[in-house]
């Protein structure tokens, strides 16, 4: 008999998952990063998730087509691999130091739209689990995939809503994203999220999107994006438009994208067309000061 913490919803950037452990070893934190995305009412569910506990079955090393690793940090360190198949999509986690978890192995099944996550606790954990079942970096790579395969990509940026109108600002790591959303903020304006947004088309527009991020809490929030800037830091606030073949350059490497199936990259890439021909693309370089904000209000 399953506990109240077994089973979840989650609605994210309109995908609604259902999470589900077929294990009382394994128990859901749902009072962290996914307390917003929880929701009791729905007439479809994208995926289906089903966590079990055994050992992975997926050992060689060699097989995989990526193999990832970040840098040392003060919360988790893990490595990860991703490989596919004509009919299933394979992707690993290990973990270096999580007190509980050794390893996860996520099996997508796009067909079915099914996912089964297998999770191996330490040996010495003889008690049941409590996890995060989006727990990075898993969760950043099952969103990956599964907006992929149902529409939608991720992107490296912060984004505002202001008066009605959404902004999207990305860049290389530390060029200003989280100090513009700041600026915004101390304007008036609204923060979707400062580091990691959901795009998805939707007839003739863009949606972005909010999503859980490790370590806090944030309420879903989405709206209508109307320009996309990419940052420069500089000693004069200025905004330049960038179109064509330069904008597309640009902007593409600010997106989130482990493909490596011809296929995949491929329809990745047209998705991200898509994007551009629906929004207008600037670079923005700015000081900081809240006189940029005003700069780019004026654009409206």
């Amino acid at each position: 008999m399953h506990c109240d913490h077994d089973k979840l919803v989650l609605k994210v950037a309109d995908l609604i998952l259902e999470l589900r452990s077929d294990s009382d070893q394994i128990l859901f934190d749902a009072e962290n990063s996914l307390l917003h995305y929880r929701i009791n009412n729905f007439t479809r569910v994208d995926f289906h998730c089903n966590f079990i506990l055994k050992k992975p079955t997926i050992s060689n090393i060699q097989d995989w087509s990526f193999i990832g690793k970040p840098e040392n940090n003060g919360y988790l360190n893990y490595s990860w691999r991703v490989k596919s198949t004509s009919e299933k999509i394979f992707i690993q986690v290990d973990f270096d130091d999580h007190n509980q978890l050794k390893s996860l192995l996520a099996i997508i099944q796009p067909g079915l739209s099914k996912i089964e996550v297998e999770v191996e606790k330490h040996i010495r954990i003889q008690g049941p689990i409590y996890m995060d079942p989006l727990i990075h970096p898993l969760g950043s790579l099952l969103l990956l995939y599964m907006f992929h395969l149902k529409g939608g990509v991720l992107m490296h940026a912060s984004a505002v809503i202001d008066y009605g109108n959404s902004y999207l600002f990305s860049g290389v790591s530390g060029i200003g994203k989280s100090t513009m959303a700041r600026l915004w903020f101390e304007c008036g304006g609204d923060v979707i999220n400062d580091d990691r947004v959901v795009l998805r088309l939707q007839d003739d527009v863009v949606k972005i999107y909010n999503n859980p991020m490790p370590y806090y809490q944030q309420y879903p929030k989405e709206g209508v994006l109307k320009k996309i800037f990419l940052l420069k830091q500089s000693p004069e606030n200025y905004i330049r438009p960038v179109s064509g073949v330069n904008a597309y350059s640009r902007v593409l490497g600010n997106f989130i994208q482990q493909f490596y199936e011809k296929e995949m990259v491929n329809k990745h890439l047209d998705y991200i067309l898509k994007i551009l021909d629906r929004v207008s693309v600037y670079e923005v370089g700015f000081k900081p000061d809240q006189e940029i904000v005003s700069l780019i209000r004026s654009l409206d």
